[in-house]
């Protein structure tokens, strides 16, 4: 017999939705789609008149289809084309949208835009991870307990009544990933967002990335910030920012 998985998936519209404004965004590893940080993004882009879907990757905290597995960057990767494919056959899809994502999130929308760049109108990265050395890296260096408990019987993590389960093989997926190698070829208008505290996206990370973008780009850094944006000043911040960039955009395209 064969196991049914489903994708829950959230259509979020503005209260007065804009022809030809879409944008998806999707959570980290251990996220979902109802976490502080994605729903002030949602809102974030609402305001500007986008219609945003967020989703729940499989294996994680949220509602999707969850076998106590442990999730990887590719399994993120497939659920995050299967929603865009499942958005083309509807009547709000448009051929160029936004996509964000938080923490490895932004792996799995960096690896669609660079392989689709000519659907993409621009990318929002909050607290991003760009390749799966610089996890491994951050992970030995700032969370050593951590990477040894993932070796040892992995972790399970609980929202509720939902559970996720990690161990090394998410860090072992991750380092088929390194999206330092291909982004100077994409030349659409790419937003960086971290926090001074981050230490898995850290403002270095970032930076160095940053370098490698050859198109239109910016780079923030949030003051007394982590990489999971809890306070009402960190999403302030993330909302003052991304209005702004989508300003931007939106001046370049007059």
């Amino acid at each position: 017999m064969e196991t049914q998985i489903n994708i829950c998936i959230k259509l979020n519209l503005p209260d007065i939705p804009y022809k030809n404004k879409l944008a998806f965004i999707c959570h980290g590893i251990t996220g979902y789609k109802e976490q502080d940080v994605i729903l002030q993004v949602v809102s974030s882009l609402k305001s500007q008149g986008y219609t945003i879907i967020s989703f729940d990757c499989r294996n994680s905290r949220g509602k999707s289809f969850n076998n106590h597995q442990c999730a990887t960057i590719t399994d993120f990767c497939d659920d995050l084309k299967t929603v865009i494919d499942w958005a083309k056959n509807q009547s709000f899809y448009t051929n160029s949208f936004i996509l964000a994502g938080h923490s490895l999130g932004v792996a799995t929308i960096l690896d669609y835009a660079i392989k689709n760049s000519n659907q993409i109108n621009a990318i929002i990265s909050i607290a991003g991870v760009f390749s799966g050395q610089d996890l491994l890296n951050n992970t030995q260096e700032f969370t050593p307990e951590f990477l040894n408990s993932l070796k040892r019987h992995g972790i399970t993590r609980c929202n509720g009544k939902v559970e996720c389960y990690l161990d090394f093989k998410y860090l072992e997926d991750a380092q088929n990933y390194d999206f330092y190698q291909g982004i100077e070829k994409f030349n659409k208008p790419i937003l960086l967002i971290t926090g001074d505290k981050d230490i898995a996206s850290t403002p270095q990370n970032n930076q160095d990335f940053f370098n490698q973008i050859k198109g239109k780009k910016e780079l923030h850094i949030l003051k007394n910030c982590s990489h999971i944006y809890e306070t009402k000043d960190n999403q302030n911040d993330l909302d003052n920012i991304i209005s702004s960039f989508i300003s931007t955009i939106r001046s370049d395209n007059l």
